[in-house]
């Protein structure tokens, strides 16, 4: 193709990818976002970032050109990392440096608290460029391409370009999986999980002192990684074993167990910090003893930050709610709380 086939040259293009919570962590990468273990994870409905971008060609243009705003506010910091995302990707869409692209995302939660914004935001933007790229050539690229491209800015992100549950990284228990990019989880998914929420507790929604970057940096001398990595493709088993059976009481140990494991290993890195806060603790040991009282179904998770996401079956919804909003609720932040459920994916506008 050369720079005078294009089918279109100019256009917008808006896209909504969602944030996923992982069940069992990817933590700790190697060589360009490749991820040291598996990992599986659902995606969201309500926590999304969403992407638009006005396509201009330019002509005899022969360097990246663009312009970046989040929330109608430039971000110098972010327009340096496009910079390397988008040399990543350019063996995959070579009009790249012939087109101007403005840029403008935003959020519907807080940035960089301990939500995926790095995943939703990068799947946004892959999937925003593939669109572009099928408009100006007409060729459309594959999804698993298209996680490729996420998982080149996030990794997590190449788990967002997908609705419900999604898996990512090498292990026997898949056939087909790939460190390069994920794929829709190929075992079948037990009612109970088919409708599973998600209720976000904010307990901080300033941004995180230590970012998931340099936290996957400090594992690559962590004295716990090889002992991390065969847990995490233990439970990998064991959690889609969970999915497909509908054990609740599997899920949750698995699931809180990948969540206190993340944390410890951020505690036990050099050097070693820890993103939990008092009032993450509180909720921890709330949601356990209403739990014990109560025998309802519902269990923690928590990213790479002091947020508790708290996830439970759509027939326990008005119970666990009526918990948080009575229990939980008062710890967070502004008492925040988004409440949330597994999605169908992203959207093109």
């Amino acid at each position: 193709m050369t720079k005078t086939n294009y089918i279109k040259i100019e256009g917008r293009v808006s896209v909504s990818a969602p944030s996923n919570i992982a069940i069992v962590k990817y933590w700790g990468k190697k060589d360009i976002q490749i991820p040291e273990n598996p990992s599986i994870s659902f995606s969201l409905n309500n926590a999304i970032t969403q992407t638009s971008i006005q396509y201009k060609r330019i002509p005899l243009q022969d360097i990246f050109s663009y312009d970046f705003a989040f929330e109608n506010k430039t971000n110098k910091a972010f327009e340096k990392k496009l910079v390397t995302f988008f040399n990543r990707i350019e063996n995959k869409l070579p009009w790249l440096k012939s087109f101007y692209l403005n840029i403008q995302s935003s959020n519907t939660f807080p940035h960089s608290s301990g939500i995926a914004s790095s995943a939703s935001s990068y799947a946004a933007l892959a999937i925003a460029l593939a669109e572009i790229h099928t408009q100006i050539t007409g060729e459309k690229l594959s999804m698993p391409i298209i996680s490729e491209m996420a998982r080149l800015g996030s990794g997590s992100a190449c788990r967002s370009v997908y609705g419900a549950w999604n898996t990512w990284g090498e292990t026997p228990i898949i056939n087909g999986s790939s460190n390069k990019y994920a794929q829709p989880l190929k075992t079948k998914t037990h009612p109970n999980f088919q409708n599973i929420h998600d209720s976000i507790l904010l307990v901080s929604k300033k941004e995180k002192s230590v970012s998931s970057t340099v936290g996957h940096q400090l594992m690559e001398n962590h004295p716990y990684k090889e002992g991390r990595i065969r847990q995490a493709h233990a439970n990998m088993k064991l959690i889609t074993e969970a999915i497909e059976q509908g054990n609740w009481t599997s899920f949750t140990e698995i699931t809180e167990l990948e969540a206190l494991s993340l944390h410890g290993l951020m505690m036990s890195s050099t050097p070693s910090y820890c993103l939990l806060e008092p009032n993450s603790l509180a909720i921890i040991n709330k949601i356990r003893d209403f739990r014990l009282e109560t025998n309802i179904d519902l269990c923690f998770t928590i990213d790479a930050g002091p947020n508790i996401h708290v996830l439970y079956p759509e027939s326990n919804k008005k119970q666990v709610q009526e918990f948080i909003d009575g229990d939980l609720r008062k710890f967070c932040s502004d008492n925040t709380v988004i409440h949330d459920y597994i999605g169908l994916g992203p959207k093109i506008n």
